[in-house]
């Protein structure tokens, strides 16, 4: 019976002692982190763990900061000093001890100026951006889809992009130090959702319009004055391509120009390469297209300037029509008109209608 009692009180001891060497290990798996920054704006300041950002310390009226519970090995801090300076500091850390740095002197910081767009025009603003491991989460963009991320420490970072509506992008850029680097994200809205637009929103400029998609306009009253919608686009109410004498004689944004057929008409001036902060001052509107640099009637349908004029002209037949410069020109109901699939295909007032002889431009009265 008292071997058994002994025996019974050995293995509580051992348990006990078991029990009592990991209490006292505990402390020895992580370590204390001391220093000061030798330049430091207390309200923005801030010390955290690279891979463990929760793991932080604020900065005192001196400059001095304290992160506990950081685990054994080396590690590296991520030092936001001031707005505009930040800096990385790579320690080892002894379990149960506290390591003190030197006086940590802050680096200029470098920013990532983000530019974010949705390929269809969703709204994007409201969307958020992290940096993996750092402390900045979360961050939101504003209206027009801009954000400064900064500031940053030189080096490479993971960014995560995600909001309701878009699936999570994720991007890799470095940046140095001072360096101020345009990141250009595009989001693609989330095509199983029914009706897009209308949990996101459309960008400054666009309307919700029919399957989800932002558009220009669905309506006349949604443009501007003196222009109309067509195609779910806002475009002037009448063709370019008219007779002047000079600048003066042409709308707003047309120039009195020479014609490759001969003869001056008002003329827009277009570019190739769109203009993402003015898309409709560089494109051409219905019936045109951009031609080295100007806006003229589409080949398809009208050679040249003169030919569109004519649309709407009196015919007996098809040739007439062919005649005047419509391209495949049409004549019905003695007028001259072309074949179209779009309202976008027909200049000025036009539109694109049924007839007998399948879809045409509508022609002036």
């Amino acid at each position: 019976m008292g071997s058994r009692q002994h025996i019974a009180l050995g293995v509580f001891l051992v348990l006990g002692l078991g029990a009592c060497g990991n209490l006292e290990n505990a402390p020895l798996r992580v370590g204390t982190i001391e220093g000061q920054l030798t330049e430091f704006d207390p309200e923005v300041a801030v010390v955290s763990l690279v891979g463990a950002h929760e793991v932080r310390s604020a900065v005192d009226a001196e400059g001095r900061f304290k992160l506990e519970g950081v685990p054994t090995g080396p590690a590296e801090l991520f030092v936001v000093a001031t707005a505009e300076k930040a800096t990385r500091v790579s320690v080892k850390v002894t379990g149960g001890q506290s390591v003190k740095l030197q006086r940590v002197a802050p680096r200029d910081a470098g920013f990532f100026e983000m530019r974010v767009k949705s390929s269809h025009g969703e709204r994007v603003a409201g969307v958020q951006v992290s940096v993996r491991d750092t402390p900045f989460e979360r961050l939101v963009l504003d209206g027009a889809g801009r954000l400064r991320v900064g500031p940053l420490p030189d080096g490479c970072y993971a960014l995560s992009i995600a909001g309701v509506g878009f699936p999570e992008v994720q991007a890799e850029a470095c940046v140095g130090s001072g360096e101020k680097k345009e990141l250009k994200v595009q989001l693609e809205a989330n095509e199983e959702l029914l009706n897009r637009c209308g949990l996101t929103g459309c960008a400054d400029g666009l309307v919700c319009g029919p399957g989800g998609s932002c558009v220009e306009c669905v309506l006349d009253g949604q443009c501007g004055a003196g222009m109309m919608c067509k195609g779910f686009r806002c475009a002037a109410a009448g063709p370019r391509c008219g007779a002047c004498q000079d600048d003066g004689s042409c709308q707003v944004g047309a120039a009195c120009q020479p014609l490759a057929e001969g003869g001056v008409a008002c003329v827009k001036q277009c570019s190739e390469s769109v203009n993402e902060e003015d898309i409709a001052a560089n494109r051409c509107e219905a019936g045109f297209t951009c031609q080295q640099g100007n806006c003229l009637p589409d080949p398809a349908r009208f050679v040249g300037c003169g030919a569109l004029l004519q649309l709407g002209a009196e015919c007996a037949d098809d040739v007439r029509c062919q005649k005047l410069g419509l391209s495949g020109g049409l004549c019905l109901e003695g007028q001259c008109t072309v074949a179209c699939t779009q309202d976008q295909e027909c200049p000025g007032v036009s539109r694109c209608e049924d007839s007998a002889v399948g879809q045409v431009c509508s022609v002036r009265n």
